[in-house]
């Protein structure tokens, strides 16, 4: 339903660049992406027994390509930085293939014998740049093991080069996570129902009814005006289906900051959601003495609608909540500019069901309200 958004092989290339120029890239973001409240330069220097002008021209590097951010004199990974954590800790990456991929023109030189064996005189009239610029990334991609030189004279792919052509390819068609929720929470008496599928049925283009089992862990951690929370969700579709079968997801939400806009929150939060392949993670969590702090079963009819908005319609189960149905209408957004244009979207919506119905505005997670 939602929208996403990708990262072109030219910024690929500029955090590779950042990589294989810092040998401290890769325990730098570990450490920041452990240390979710942040740390600040004398912090990671001293973490990381690193040079202190070293370790500045790489923040400043990681905030230009927003990376990271800034807050309250620490740095934190940015949503952005978070997926391509999580998308760099998976990919192997010899230093001496960083520095031949860095080189211009190098990707399309690969890209090109990916389909099929060159010969120089190819390359050249392909490629369209100086033979001495050609020269030079064509030893520098033999050199790491990426290109070879046949007898024959032409040029071709080696395995190691296809792989770090695939490990970019995969990198470009990452997917980044919204930086922003607008969203509107609110409770209706349950012989209301008919009435609110009415006012929205229009706007339905998909619905499903599942059941979801959420299990808070820890959920609350209170600092300045922000919070942090662990998810687990067990959901399961009451429609059976091989196609759409029982997911289990953990969520870790942190959130930066709300502003009201009518009667909308715009939320700028961080959020990594993993799925996980058994529900026994509930249990891996408890020996490592995280507590579970709140258990909320509901049945729930997720409604995608139009101008990508999402309605979801509960009715708890766990605890037992009776003549109650909890709604939530949401949307993400990339800025806050878009948030502004979906919060006015949403609040048409709430105008109309409040135009019928009364309606009871819940300003707080179902944590703090159940």
């Amino acid at each position: 339903m939602r929208e996403l958004r990708r990262i072109g092989e030219d910024k690929i290339l500029r955090i590779l660049d950042v990589k294989a120029s810092f040998p401290v890239f890769d325990d730098f973001m570990h450490i920041l992406y452990m240390k979710r409240g942040g740390l600040s330069t004398k912090e990671i220097c001293s973490i990381l027994h690193a040079d202190y002008n070293q370790i500045y021209r790489l923040i400043s590097k990681l905030i230009y390509l927003e990376i990271l951010k800034e807050k309250q004199n620490k740095f934190i990974l940015s949503q952005k930085g978070i997926d391509i954590y999580k998308c760099l800790s998976n990919s192997d990456f010899d230093a001496s293939f960083l520095n031949a991929i860095r080189k211009k023109h190098s990707i399309t030189i690969l890209k090109m014998l990916e389909d099929g064996k060159r010969s120089w005189k190819d390359l050249y009239r392909e490629t369209r740049i100086s033979q001495s610029s050609m020269k030079n990334v064509l030893d520098a991609l033999i050199d790491a093991g990426l290109v070879v030189r046949e007898k024959q004279g032409e040029y071709s792919i080696t395995d190691d080069g296809r792989s770090i052509l695939n490990a970019i390819k995969g990198m470009s068609d990452m997917h980044f996570t919204p930086g922003f929720e607008i969203q509107a929470k609110f409770s209706v008496n349950l012989n209301n129902f008919s009435c609110l599928y009415d006012i929205i049925s229009d706007m339905i283009e998909a619905e499903e009814d599942v059941r979801q089992s959420d299990y808070y862990i820890r959920p609350v951690r209170w600092y300045d005006t922000s919070y942090t929370y662990l998810r687990y969700r067990e959901e399961t579709p009451l429609k059976h289906s091989l196609r759409r079968t029982p997911s289990h997801i953990l969520t870790w939400t942190r959130l930066i900051d709300k502003r009201k806009y009518g009667n909308v929150w715009i939320l700028n939060r961080e959020r990594e959601e993993m799925n996980v392949e058994h529900p026994s993670i509930v249990f891996f969590l408890e020996f490592l003495n995280a507590e579970l702090e709140k258990k909320i079963v509901k049945r729930r009819k997720k409604i995608e609608a139009e101008e990508e908005i999402m309605i979801n319609i509960d009715n708890i189960e766990e605890p037992h909540i009776r003549d109650v149905i909890f709604v939530e209408i949401k949307a993400n957004a990339w800025d806050y500019d878009e948030s502004v244009g979906k919060a006015e979207v949403i609040n048409q919506i709430m105008s109309d069901i409040s135009g019928k119905i009364r309606t009871k505005s819940i300003s707080k997670s179902y944590f703090e309200v159940i």
